[in-house]
């Protein structure tokens, strides 16, 4: 017979097969399977007793779930019309009730307590069957009721014992996989066979819902601890989706220093639904609660902001959200899960922009959307499915390969980002420092944010009181690439009011005009801090355009090239590969200086080009040897013609 009895201490019911199946057992036997597991975990004495409890907590919630769904389905299409005790319960049921609604079991009496234990102390006194869902579908249900993506372990507030930097790595992404990858598969596949065309597996289409997806989505939700996680396309689509979540008519409450993309999508394109844009400083809370109204449903804010890098007390604001019933929205883009999670604070809903930190690699583009509960995770993956905003395959491989260098990328970068903000704090060109540490804000405020984050990051954003010299610098820069984006292994530099954020109209921009945004990477500090302060020299006291070969670029003009064609007088010379003495020095990288004399053996122009006599020389040799591998080429052809026309000649006289 099902264990329900002792577990929950409710009559047992007879098995009843069902039209939609999952893993190839009926969800009566789904079930019992989830029940008799929880009554095994808790009888192990291996296991901790809160993490036991944990776990046993979800499979009886599974249980119940399923049980309390299937009688209702029975009683709504008429197939059973007696009473049964689970089928009186509330949507929102208690263990107290649970307890009450019991025939007694003398047997086992104890073991039943024993659960009701765990599972009240796991998940409290009540059970809110609505949040809950299962991959299967129930006679009379609609296809839009089944769950787009599959069952997954829920991760708010889990508590767990790795540290962070181990937290990146430890991680299996597909633990059902019969041969145990150490790297989770890329699943390139837009469609999965099914059981039979009236049940479904986990995947049916990869839009909806892929295995790799699938993993990096799990592995997102544990640095976050959120309920869920749901991977994106970009990080814009993910905050496209985020406020989706409103309807005409409703307000969201947007910090006034926000990334320019996101004032773009809300002013433009948001206003167009008839949603209500109100923009507020979020680091003046009474502010903040003195503009919510009942059209309230949002508040959506960065901390740091970008590129200004105000601070906002995240708790604080929580708690005025929600003593209004508002979500509250966090751009974690610029603090990654390492350093910073704003769930834990008591924000709702956390976006990343996945370019940056974690890929770390500026090799694909990709947006992540993390939510505190299970009532969101299903609107948001609604969205994700039907709007079809999901990340590709392949793209989730290279998150889940960023995330394991995640925490060294992140810790290296803010190192580094330390030691700029003090050089730029005592250099006589920068006129204002912004970042999250000592001197680039204030006191109070850095108590804020070391409350909430366990470093500054590595964004730092300066002017200089002049918007040419900031331009030069820029350009002057020769490790810093100019560049949108931040959070890249390489150091990045750019103007926001002219790139990252030039969508926000003039009259509506907070940004200094001449303010500079560095993303620092995790080069060699000694380089960077030689590049910046070369740079700053440069531009101001240069009113020239600074010169673009003075950046690093690989080119390596300078040195000898491999292999040679082969020079001299002697036609019968054959090419062959010049090698430099084994015990020579090693030669050390150099840029590609303009008024730099040139130490190959051909002479190169000022302006880059060959000069005419070497090119001419060197195109002559050239096509001596080019000539001298087709002769025995050409003869052959010549030879096979004169062949083919003598046979013509024979035939014909024939």
């Amino acid at each position: 017979g099902l264990p329900i009895a002792s577990i929950l201490k409710l009559p047992s019911l007879p098995r009843r097969s069902r039209n939609m199946r999952t893993s190839g057992s009926t969800e009566w036997e789904c079930w019992a399977d989830n029940t008799t597991k929880a009554r095994r975990g808790a009888r192990s004495s291996t296991m901790p007793a809160s993490q036991a409890g944990v776990i046993d907590a979800v499979r009886l919630e599974n249980a119940v779930w399923r049980l309390w769904n299937m009688e209702r389905a029975d009683n709504e299409g008429g197939k059973r019309k007696q009473e049964s005790r689970l089928s009186k319960l509330s949507v929102s049921a208690s263990v107290p009730n649970l307890a009450a609604l019991a025939e007694e079991d003398e047997g086992r009496f104890d073991e039943g307590s024993r659960f009701q234990q765990l599972l009240q102390g796991a998940i409290g006194d009540r059970i809110d069957f609505r949040l809950l869902r299962y991959p299967a579908v129930h006679q009379g249900k609609s296809y839009d009721d089944l769950p787009t993506f599959p069952v997954r372990p829920n991760f708010a507030g889990f508590d767990n014992e790795l540290h962070a930097a181990s937290e990146c790595v430890v991680f299996d992404g597909c633990p059902e996989d019969p041969y145990h990858p150490s790297n989770t598969p890329i699943y390139q596949t837009s469609t999965f066979v099914q059981p039979s065309c009236n049940e479904f597996g986990p995947y049916d289409y990869t839009r909806s819902g892929n295995p790799t997806r699938t993993a990096l989505e799990k592995h997102a939700a544990l640095l976050e601890k959120a309920a869920a996680a749901f991977a994106f396309s970009s990080g814009m689509a993910a905050l496209h989706t985020v406020f989706r979540l409103m309807k005409q008519g409703d307000e969201v409450l947007l910090n006034e220093d926000i990334y320019g993309g996101t004032h773009r999508l809300l002013t433009q394109d948001a206003i167009n639904c008839g949603v209500i844009v109100t923009f507020t400083d979020t680091t003046d809370l009474a502010l903040v609660e003195s503009q919510i109204t009942p059209r309230t449903k949002i508040i959506h804010t960065e901390s740091p902001s970008n590129p200004r890098m105000r601070i906002t007390d995240l708790q604080s604001l929580a708690k005025i959200a929600h003593r209004h019933g508002v979500l509250l929205s966090i751009d974690s883009t610029m603090m990654p899960p390492v350093i910073c999670k704003p769930l834990s604070l008591g924000a709702d809903i956390v976006t990343h922009s996945a370019t940056k930190f974690f890929s770390g690699h500026a090799d694909c583009t990709a947006g992540l959307v993390c939510v505190g509960n299970s009532e969101l995770a299903h609107r948001i993956a609604f969205l994700q499915n039907c709007e079809g905003t999901a990340l590709a395959p392949f793209e989730c491989f290279l998150l889940l390969r960023g995330i394991k260098t995640m925490h060294l990328r992140v810790q290296r970068a803010q190192e580094n980002a330390e030691e700029v903000g003090a050089f730029l704090l005592k250099h006589p060109v920068v006129k204002e420092v912004y970042f999250p540490g000592r001197g680039g804000c204030t006191a109070e405020n850095l108590k804020i944010h070391k409350s909430q984050a366990l470093g500054q990051g590595s964004m730092i954003s300066f002017t200089t009181g002049d918007c040419e010299i900031s331009r030069r610098f820029c350009d002057a820069c020769r490790i810093f690439k100019t560049t949108v984006s931040f959070g890249s292994v390489n150091s990045l530099c750019e103007m926001p009011c002219t790139m990252s954020h030039a969508s926000i109209p003039d009259e509506k921009r907070t940004i200094a005009a001449d303010l500079v945004r560095l993303s620092i990477g995790i080069e060699d500090i000694r380089d960077l801090i030689k590049d910046l302060n070369q740079a700053l020299e440069v531009a101001a006291t240069s009113s020239t355009p600074p010169d673009p070969n003075l950046r690093y670029d690989s080119e390596f003009q300078d040195l000898p090239v491999l292999p040679c064609v082969p020079s001299g007088s002697s036609k019968s010379a054959k090419p062959r590969l010049q090698l430099g003495p084994l015990d020579a020095p090693p030669r050390r990288r150099q840029p590609k200086f303009a008024d730099a004399e040139p130490t190959s053996e051909k002479r190169i122009a000022r302006d880059g080009s060959e000069s005419h006599s070497a090119r001419g020389s060197s195109m002559s040799e050239q096509q001596q040897l080019l000539a001298k591998r087709l002769a025995p080429v050409v003869l052959l052809a010549a030879g096979s013609l004169a062949i083919a026309a003598a046979i013509r000649v024979l035939r014909q006289k024939l």
